[in-house]
Protein backbone atom coordinates (compact mmCIF):
# COMPACT_ATOMS: atom_id res chain seq x y z
CA UNK A 1 0.00 0.00 0.00
CA UNK A 2 3.09 2.43 1.15
CA UNK A 3 4.76 1.49 -2.36
CA UNK A 4 1.69 2.00 -4.62
CA UNK A 5 1.03 5.58 -2.53
CA UNK A 6 4.78 6.44 -3.27
CA UNK A 7 4.72 5.79 -6.64
CA UNK A 8 1.51 7.28 -7.71
CA UNK A 9 3.41 10.42 -5.88
CA UNK A 10 6.29 9.95 -7.84
CA UNK A 11 4.62 9.72 -11.15
CA UNK A 12 2.59 12.45 -10.38
CA UNK A 13 5.83 14.49 -9.59
CA UNK A 14 7.51 13.34 -13.10
CA UNK A 15 3.91 14.51 -15.06
CA UNK A 16 4.84 18.23 -12.88
CA UNK A 17 7.93 18.39 -14.41
CA UNK A 18 7.00 17.20 -17.61
CA UNK A 19 4.13 20.40 -17.34
CA UNK A 20 6.35 22.57 -16.36
CA UNK A 21 9.17 21.59 -18.86
CA UNK A 22 6.23 22.33 -21.63
CA UNK A 23 4.83 25.41 -20.44
CA UNK A 24 8.79 26.73 -20.26
CA UNK A 25 9.56 25.33 -24.17
CA UNK A 26 6.13 27.09 -25.42
CA UNK A 27 7.08 29.92 -23.91
CA UNK A 28 10.72 30.45 -24.23
CA UNK A 29 11.91 27.85 -26.44
CA UNK A 30 12.88 24.25 -25.79
CA UNK A 31 16.27 25.49 -26.49
CA UNK A 32 16.24 27.54 -24.24
CA UNK A 33 14.65 25.24 -21.51
CA UNK A 34 17.39 24.21 -18.24
CA UNK A 35 17.06 21.75 -15.63
CA UNK A 36 17.76 24.98 -13.83
CA UNK A 37 14.98 26.79 -15.04
CA UNK A 38 12.24 23.87 -14.35
CA UNK A 39 13.80 23.90 -10.62
CA UNK A 40 13.30 27.47 -10.14
CA UNK A 41 9.68 27.37 -11.55
CA UNK A 42 8.50 24.41 -9.19
CA UNK A 43 10.57 25.61 -6.30
CA UNK A 44 12.61 22.04 -5.99
CA UNK A 45 15.85 21.29 -5.49
CA UNK A 46 17.51 19.61 -8.63
CA UNK A 47 18.04 16.45 -6.78
CA UNK A 48 14.25 16.29 -7.12
CA UNK A 49 14.61 16.70 -11.37
CA UNK A 50 17.83 14.21 -11.41
CA UNK A 51 16.20 11.90 -9.50
CA UNK A 52 13.49 10.99 -12.23
CA UNK A 53 15.35 12.22 -15.29
CA UNK A 54 19.10 11.73 -16.07
CA UNK A 55 18.92 15.00 -18.07
CA UNK A 56 17.65 17.49 -20.16
CA UNK A 57 16.76 15.54 -23.25
CA UNK A 58 15.35 12.68 -21.67
CA UNK A 59 12.80 15.44 -20.08
CA UNK A 60 12.49 16.90 -23.86
CA UNK A 61 11.72 13.07 -25.13
CA UNK A 62 9.89 12.19 -22.73
CA UNK A 63 7.44 15.49 -24.09
CA UNK A 64 7.93 14.44 -27.67
CA UNK A 65 6.51 10.74 -26.73
CA UNK A 66 3.28 11.97 -24.99
CA UNK A 67 2.76 15.19 -27.27
CA UNK A 68 3.60 12.28 -30.41
CA UNK A 69 1.02 9.98 -28.61
CA UNK A 70 -1.36 13.07 -28.63
CA UNK A 71 -1.20 14.48 -32.01
CA UNK A 72 -1.74 11.00 -33.64
CA UNK A 73 -4.83 10.24 -30.85
CA UNK A 74 -6.22 13.71 -32.42
CA UNK A 75 -5.67 12.66 -36.17
CA UNK A 76 -7.31 9.23 -35.52
CA UNK A 77 -10.51 10.82 -34.53
CA UNK A 78 -10.75 13.24 -37.17
CA UNK A 79 -10.44 9.95 -39.76
CA UNK A 80 -14.25 9.14 -41.07
CA UNK A 81 -14.12 5.47 -42.73
CA UNK A 82 -17.56 6.96 -44.29
CA UNK A 83 -16.08 9.82 -46.22
CA UNK A 84 -13.08 9.17 -49.49
CA UNK A 85 -9.44 9.67 -49.26
CA UNK A 86 -9.97 13.19 -50.45
CA UNK A 87 -11.39 14.48 -47.99
CA UNK A 88 -9.95 12.53 -44.75
CA UNK A 89 -6.56 13.47 -46.33
CA UNK A 90 -8.10 17.59 -46.28
CA UNK A 91 -8.81 17.13 -43.14
CA UNK A 92 -5.83 15.53 -41.24
CA UNK A 93 -3.62 17.66 -43.55
CA UNK A 94 -5.91 21.18 -42.54
CA UNK A 95 -5.81 19.96 -38.87
CA UNK A 96 -2.13 19.66 -38.81
CA UNK A 97 -1.31 23.04 -40.51
CA UNK A 98 -3.22 24.79 -38.28
CA UNK A 99 -1.49 22.86 -35.36
CA UNK A 100 1.65 24.42 -36.98
CA UNK A 101 0.50 28.09 -37.20
CA UNK A 102 -1.08 28.09 -33.45
CA UNK A 103 1.51 25.79 -31.80
CA UNK A 104 4.14 26.43 -33.70
CA UNK A 105 6.65 25.58 -31.00
CA UNK A 106 5.00 22.45 -29.69
CA UNK A 107 4.89 21.71 -33.57
CA UNK A 108 8.43 22.25 -34.39
CA UNK A 109 9.62 20.01 -31.18
CA UNK A 110 7.63 17.03 -32.10
CA UNK A 111 8.60 16.78 -35.51
CA UNK A 112 12.30 18.16 -35.53
CA UNK A 113 12.72 15.46 -32.93
CA UNK A 114 11.51 12.52 -33.81
CA UNK A 115 12.10 13.18 -37.75
CA UNK A 116 15.91 14.60 -37.42
CA UNK A 117 17.41 11.31 -35.71
CA UNK A 118 19.17 8.89 -37.63
CA UNK A 119 17.56 5.72 -36.88
CA UNK A 120 14.15 7.58 -36.98
CA UNK A 121 11.01 4.92 -37.49
CA UNK A 122 9.55 5.36 -40.65
CA UNK A 123 5.92 7.02 -39.95
CA UNK A 124 2.91 5.12 -39.29
CA UNK A 125 1.05 7.85 -41.00
CA UNK A 126 2.54 7.14 -44.36
CA UNK A 127 1.54 3.30 -44.07
CA UNK A 128 -1.76 4.71 -43.35
CA UNK A 129 -1.82 7.76 -46.28
CA UNK A 130 -0.24 4.43 -48.71
CA UNK A 131 -3.89 2.78 -47.43
CA UNK A 132 -6.28 5.48 -48.00
CA UNK A 133 -4.66 6.32 -51.69
CA UNK A 134 -5.35 2.59 -51.84
CA UNK A 135 -8.69 2.89 -51.81
CA UNK A 136 -9.04 5.57 -53.55
CA UNK A 137 -7.58 3.78 -56.40
CA UNK A 138 -9.80 0.69 -55.96
CA UNK A 139 -12.89 3.21 -55.93
CA UNK A 140 -11.75 5.01 -59.18
CA UNK A 141 -11.16 8.41 -57.41
CA UNK A 142 -7.28 8.13 -57.77
CA UNK A 143 -4.99 7.47 -60.97
CA UNK A 144 -3.15 4.34 -60.99
CA UNK A 145 -0.15 5.67 -59.05
CA UNK A 146 2.54 3.39 -56.68
CA UNK A 147 0.77 4.27 -53.07
CA UNK A 148 3.52 3.93 -51.02
CA UNK A 149 5.80 6.52 -53.30
CA UNK A 150 2.89 8.91 -53.30
CA UNK A 151 2.52 8.51 -49.62
CA UNK A 152 5.86 9.35 -48.67
CA UNK A 153 6.07 12.18 -51.31
CA UNK A 154 2.46 13.81 -49.39
CA UNK A 155 3.40 13.10 -46.36
CA UNK A 156 6.55 14.73 -46.91
CA UNK A 157 5.57 17.79 -48.93
CA UNK A 158 2.64 18.33 -45.97
CA UNK A 159 5.72 17.63 -43.21
CA UNK A 160 7.76 20.28 -45.50
CA UNK A 161 5.22 22.65 -45.38
CA UNK A 162 3.89 22.69 -42.19
CA UNK A 163 7.32 23.43 -41.14
CA UNK A 164 7.59 26.24 -42.52
CA UNK A 165 4.18 27.56 -41.65
CA UNK A 166 5.79 27.06 -38.20
CA UNK A 167 8.82 28.87 -38.78
CA UNK A 168 6.81 32.00 -40.09
CA UNK A 169 6.12 34.50 -37.24
CA UNK A 170 4.12 37.18 -39.44
CA UNK A 171 1.96 35.05 -40.70
CA UNK A 172 -2.15 35.50 -40.46
CA UNK A 173 -4.34 32.58 -40.39
CA UNK A 174 -6.50 33.81 -43.12
CA UNK A 175 -2.78 33.98 -44.83
CA UNK A 176 -2.41 30.02 -44.00
CA UNK A 177 -5.82 29.11 -44.66
CA UNK A 178 -5.07 30.41 -48.43
CA UNK A 179 -1.66 28.33 -48.68
CA UNK A 180 -3.20 25.14 -47.12
CA UNK A 181 -5.53 25.67 -49.91
CA UNK A 182 -2.89 25.95 -52.89
CA UNK A 183 -0.93 23.04 -50.98
CA UNK A 184 -4.05 21.01 -50.94
CA UNK A 185 -4.64 21.83 -54.58
CA UNK A 186 -1.48 21.02 -55.92
CA UNK A 187 -0.91 17.84 -54.32
CA UNK A 188 -4.52 16.69 -55.38
CA UNK A 189 -4.40 17.50 -58.90
CA UNK A 190 -1.73 15.23 -58.89
CA UNK A 191 -2.83 12.56 -57.89
CA UNK A 192 -6.37 12.37 -59.30
CA UNK A 193 -8.18 12.02 -61.99
CA UNK A 194 -10.55 14.60 -62.35
CA UNK A 195 -11.33 17.45 -59.49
Amino acid sequence: MVKNTQEKRSEKLKQQILDTALEIGLQEGFEALSIRKITKKMQYSTGIIYHHFKNKQEIIDAIVAVESQSFSNQILKLLDDKKDVITNMETIFHYISILAFKEPEKYNLVVTRKYSSPKAERPIWIHQLSEFLKKGIQDGLIRKIDPDKAAFSIWSSFLGFNLMISRTSDLTLTEVEAMFRVQFDLITKGILYNR
